[in-house]
C-alpha cells in the first residue's frame, strides 16, 4: 500500500494477541494499557519496554501494541492513527486502509480530511502533518484522550505520562477536586500544572499549543422519523463490519435505554454467535436495590429472548482485586471509578474482545437540561457549570458564595480557549457541556479501567451521530422518542420490557418541556430568595442546637453536682444518727447501772 505518487510505504502494525505479553506479578505489564506518548527525541517518558516505537514528524511515538497503529505519508503530508476505528463509508476497521484514505483527503483539503473524520467512529488518536505544521485530535468523544502541556511539545494518553514526564507540579485546581462531592476537574485542568485534557470537537497544533474549533456542525432540525432514517442503516452497518472483523463483541447490559439500544443493533445481525452480554449488579434484593436486582435480572432476561449469551457479575460476592492491581489504576486516572468492576472484566471477559458501551446516548436525552431549574437559560455560564460537577448539599451554596471560585476559572478557560460561544445557532450549553466535559472527563476513569482488558466501542459514537441525535425536537428528546423508534425499527421485542419499574408509553406532547425539569412555580430568583431564608433559619436552628447542648452539658454537670450533695448529705445523716444511737446506748447503759446498784 501506498500513501500517494510519491511512492511513500504506509506503515500498518496490528494490534498483539494480548496472550502474547508477558505477564508480571506486579501488573506492570498494564501500565497505560493500550496508550501511547508522542514526544521528543529528547525525552524518555517511563513507559513498558515492550511499547512499540516509530518517528513521526520529527518526534518519537510509542505505544501499547495491544492497539493497532497505521500511518501514510508523502513529502509534505502524512496521517497517523493509533488505536481502533470504523469508517462507515469504506465499510472497514482495517488501520491501514483508513489511515491512507485519510492521507488522500489530508492531501485534498483539510475540510475533505475532516469530513472524513466527521463520519468515523472508535477509540483513536490521530496526527496530521501538512508541511511542518502538526495537529493532533481524538475521536468524537475523547474516548482516546489527549493530555498536553502548554506548547503541546508532548502528548500523551494519561495524564501521568505528560505531568511526571516534564515534572510539572500539582496544580492549584486539585483543590477543587478534593472539596465534597467533586466529579471532575473542571473544563481542561488536570493534577499537573499547566497540562490540560485536549475536549473533543478541538484540535491540537504541536509545537505551539494553539486550539482551534473543529465541530460541531451545523446541523438541520429534523423529525424522530427523519433522523432515524439516516442513523437506522448507520447502526446496522457498524453491527456488520464488526461482526465481519472476527473480534468478539461484549455488550454490557442493565435493561437501560442505551445498553437496550445496543442489544437492539446485534439482535437481528447474522453471526451474532460472537456476541456476548454481562450485567453486573450491586444490588442485595432488599428495598430499593430490590428493584435495581429486578432491573439487573431483566437484561439477563432480554438477552436471553434475543437469544445472546449472557453473564451475570455479582459485585457483593466478587473476588476483590489484588493491592497491586488497584495501585496500577491509581496511575490511570485521577479520579477512581471501581476497581472491582475492572478486576470483574480483566478476571472474566476475553482480553481481544470489543466492549460495547454506551455513555455517549445521554447527549440525545437532554441529560442536564432536566437537573437545571424550569426558569433557568440553558446558555450555561462558566460558574453554573462548575456548580453541576457537584454532588450533594454542595449544590445548594448560593451561585454568588466565592467557594465557586476555582471551579469558575476552570470553565471559563474552556469556554474561551475552545471558543465553545462560536458553536453554530441551535446547540444548547447543556448538550456541548454533556459531550465535552462529562463524557470526555467523567468517563475517562471508566474507560482506562476497562482499557487493562479491552477496547471500547461506541455505536453513536461519531460527530455525525451526535449531531444526528440532537437534530430531534427537545420534546422528543426528553422522552427518549428517538431511541424508542430505533429500537421499534430494529428489534420492537425490546419496547414490551418496563423501563424504570414502569411501562414504556410511547411519547406524548400534551406537557411543556418545563414540565420535564426540576423547579416549582416560583421564579429563580424567588428560590434562591427562599434558599438563603432556609440557610438563614438553618444558621439559627444550629445555633439553638449549640445552646441546647451547652444547656444539656451543664444540666448534667448540675445533675452530677446534685449526686454528690445528696451522697454528702446521705453521709452526714448516717453519721449523725450513728453519733446520736452511740449517745442513746451510752446512756440507757448508764440508767441501767445506776438501777441494778
Amino acid at each position: 500500500m501506498t500513501g500517494d505518487n510519491t511512492g511513500l510505504p504506509a506503515v500498518d502494525h496490528r494490534p498483539a494477541d494480548p496472550g502474547t505479553i508477558e505477564t508480571a506479578p506486579d501488573f506492570s505489564h498494564l501500565r497505560y494499557a493500550r496508550g501511547y506518548v508522542l514526544h521528543p527525541k529528547d525525552l524518555s517518558p517511563a513507559v513498558p519496554g515492550f511499547w512499540g516505537q516509530r518517528e513521526f514528524a520529527g518526534r518519537v511515538f510509542r505505544w501499547d501494541p495491544r492497539v493497532s497503529l497505521a500511518s501514510a505519508g508523502s513529502a509534505d503530508h502524512e496521517v497517523l492513527i493509533c488505536g481502533h476505528a470504523l469508517d462507515p463509508q469504506l465499510e472497514t476497521t482495517d488501520l491501514g486502509r483508513i489511515a491512507a484514505n485519510l492521507l488522500e483527503a489530508l492531501q485534498s483539503s483539510r475540510e475533505a480530511y475532516l469530513d472524513v473524520l466527521e463520519e468515523m467512529f472508535g477509540q483513536f488518536v490521530v496526527l496530521d502533518r501538512v508541511h511542518d505544521v502538526v495537529r493532533a485530535q481524538t475521536d468524537a468523544i475523547a474516548s482516546r484522550s489527549i493530555f498536553h502541556d502548554d506548547q503541546a511539545t508532548l502528548i500523551a494518553s494519561h495524564v501521568n505520562l505528560v505531568g511526571r514526564t516534564l515534572k510539572r507540579g500539582a496544580s492549584r485546581f486539585t483543590k477543587w477536586l478534593s472539596q465534597p462531592k467533586t466529579q471532575d476537574y473542571p473544563g481542561r485542568t488536570t493534577p499537573y500544572d499547566e497540562v490540560w485534557l485536549l475536549t473533543p470537537n478541538t484540535e491540537l497544533t504541536l509545537g505551539s499549543g494553539e486550539i482551534r474549533r473543529i465541530g460541531p456542525r451545523p446541523y438541520e432540525p429534523l423529525t424522530v422519523e427523519q433522523a432515524a432514517d439516516l442513523m437506522q442503516p448507520v447502526l446496522e452497518k457498524q453491527v456488520e463490519v464488526l461482526l465481519e472483523s472476527g473480534r468478539k463483541i461484549v455488550v454490557s447490559a442493565s435493561a437501560g435505554i442505551d445498553s437496550r439500544t445496543s442489544l437492539a443493533a446485534f439482535a437481528g445481525a447474522p453471526h451474532k454467535e460472537s456476541v456476548e452480554v454481562f450485567t453486573y449488579t450491586k444490588a442485595l434484593g432488599s428495598g430499593r436495590q430490590s428493584r435495581e436486582l429486578h432491573r439487573d435480572k431483566l437484561a439477563a432476561t432480554m438477552a436471553a429472548d434475543l437469544g445472546l449469551a449472557h453473564q451475570m457479575f455479582d459485585l457483593n460476592t466478587a473476588e476483590r482485586p489484588p493491592k497491586q492491581y488497584v495501585e496500577l489504576l491509581r496511575e490511570l486516572s485521577s479520579r477512581r471509578s471501581n476497581t472491582v468492576i475492572s478486576w470483574v472484566y480483566h478476571s472474566n471477559l476475553p482480553h481481544d474482545s470489543l466492549h460495547i458501551r454506551g455513555q455517549i446516548n445521554g447527549v440525545g436525552k437532554w441529560h442536564f437540561a432536566t437537573m437545571l431549574h424550569f426558569s433557568e437559560s440553558l446558555e450555561l455560564t462558566p460558574r453554573r457549570m462548575a456548580s453541576l460537577t457537584k454532588r450533594g448539599k454542595d449544590v445548594d451554596r448560593p451561585l454568588e458564595d466565592p467557594w465557586w471560585d476555582l471551579g469558575e476559572e476552570g470553565f471559563r478557560e474552556y469556554v474561551e480557549t475552545t471558543q465553545l460561544r462560536s458553536v453554530p445557532a441551535g446547540y444548547r450549553m447543556t448538550d456541548l457541556f454533556l459531550w465535552e466535559h462529562r463524557v470526555a472527563n467523567w468517563n475517562h476513569a471508566h474507560i482506562v479501567e476497562s482499557d487493562v482488558t479491552f477496547d471500547t466501542y461506541q455505536l453513536f459514537g461519531s460527530r455525525r451521530m451526535i449531531r444526528l441525535m440532537l437534530s430531534v425536537p427537545e420534546i422528543d428528546r426528553v422522552q427518549l422518542a428517538l431511541f424508542r423508534e430505533l429500537i421499534r425499527r430494529m428489534e420492537p421485542r425490546l419496547l414490551e420490557y418496563p423501563l424504570n419499574g414502569k411501562r414504556w408509553e410511547e411519547p406524548t406532547y400534551d406537557l411543556p418541556l418545563s414540565a420535564y425539569q426540576a423547579g416549582t412555580t416560583r421564579t429563580w430568583d424567588e428560590l434562591q430568595s427562599m434558599r438563603k431564608r432556609i440557610s438563614t433559619a438553618n444558621g439559627k436552628l444550629k445555633s439553638r442546637r449549640l445552646e441546647i447542648a451547652r444547656l444539656k452539658k451543664e444540666l448534667a454537670q448540675a445533675q452530677g453536682d446534685s449526686a454528690q450533695l445528696q451522697e454528702r448529705l446521705e453521709s452526714v445523716q448516717r453519721a449523725y444518727e450513728a453519733t446520736t444511737l452511740r449517745r442513746l446506748t451510752r446512756g440507757v447503759r448508764s440508767v441501767r447501772s445506776r438501777f441494778s446498784r
